[in-house]
């Protein structure tokens, strides 16, 4: 579990980031903080493992704080991708998803054995771990990214705004991606996006941050469809403008919501 505890962050110069967040993350799900520019969000993924560190407040990790953990055995133990995949260009595919496991003293056999199994699980061609980032794709990045992520089976993966720089159909692909390998894996997860609908599609548990990280609601994404807290809520999600027509549907015993397209984005309890 992770635990936000009146966490603030004021950047030098005076900038405040966040101000008075708490919030926790259960075990294996995964939790999504949504929302725009100065929302807060990357700067709270960031505290999970110390690439910031909070002005004022804690952030625990399954109990312990983390100010008194070593940053670097921290940022080992957890998996992060980020935006731009952030693979090393001057190595191979096989090589970039050995890094951490090599870190934490695993054979360059054991290593090598590992980044192939995580090649065939994020449904990737065995033969692309002899390329170099620059001879994949953008999807394909991505999903070495996400294979990297989860090399040293970390019970923690960080997700901020992995899939904002692929095309929506590539988008879509490894949206379902993550959705498989969290039924599969059952990671805790904490994703950031400014994207409600890739907040609908793959968060169990939503967060919709206003300005400085204040927490406007959070809850399943029937939940804010069927009951916005306020004007904010409603109109982020896109109830106010007309973009998004709700429809309710039973389906053996079960009340789905759809939009106006068609697409699933939860379920009456």
């Amino acid at each position: 579990m992770i635990e936000f505890d009146s966490v603030g962050k004021t950047y030098p110069g005076g900038a405040e980031a966040v101000r008075d967040v708490s919030f926790t993350v259960p075990k294996h799900s995964t939790t999504v903080l949504v929302g725009s520019s100065g929302s807060g969000k990357s700067t709270l993924i960031g505290m999970v493992n110390r690439m910031v560190d909070p002005t004022k407040g804690r952030v625990f990790v399954d109990g312990e704080d983390v100010a008194n953990l070593d940053p670097v055995d921290l940022r080992r133990s957890i998996g992060y991708v980020m935006q731009s995949a952030g693979l090393l260009p001057h190595r191979t595919v096989v090589d970039n998803i050995s890094v951490v496991p090599r870190l934490r003293g695993a054979t360059k056999k054991e290593a090598r054995t590992r980044s192939l199994e995580l090649l065939e699980i994020m449904d990737l061609d065995p033969d692309l771990g002899t390329r170099y980032p620059a001879q994949l794709s953008g999807g394909q990045q991505q999903r070495v990214g996400v294979a990297r992520a989860l090399a040293a089976d970390p019970e923690i993966l960080l997700m901020d705004e992995p899939f904002s720089a692929v095309d929506p159909i590539v988008r879509r692909d490894l949206q379902m991606e993550i959705r498989r390998l969290q039924s599969d894996l059952g990671k805790t997860i904490l994703f950031v996006t400014h994207d409600i609908d890739e907040a609908f599609t793959l968060g169990d548990d939503i967060i919709v941050l206003a300005q400085r990280g204040r927490i406007a609601q959070r809850g399943t994404a029937s939940e804010l469809l069927t009951n916005p807290a306020d004007d904010f809520v409603a109109s982020f999600i896109g109830l106010t403008s007309g973009a998004r027509t709700l429809q309710i549907h039973d389906d053996d015993g079960a009340r789905l919501i759809t939009d106006g397209a068609g697409r699933l984005l939860g379920r009456l309890e």
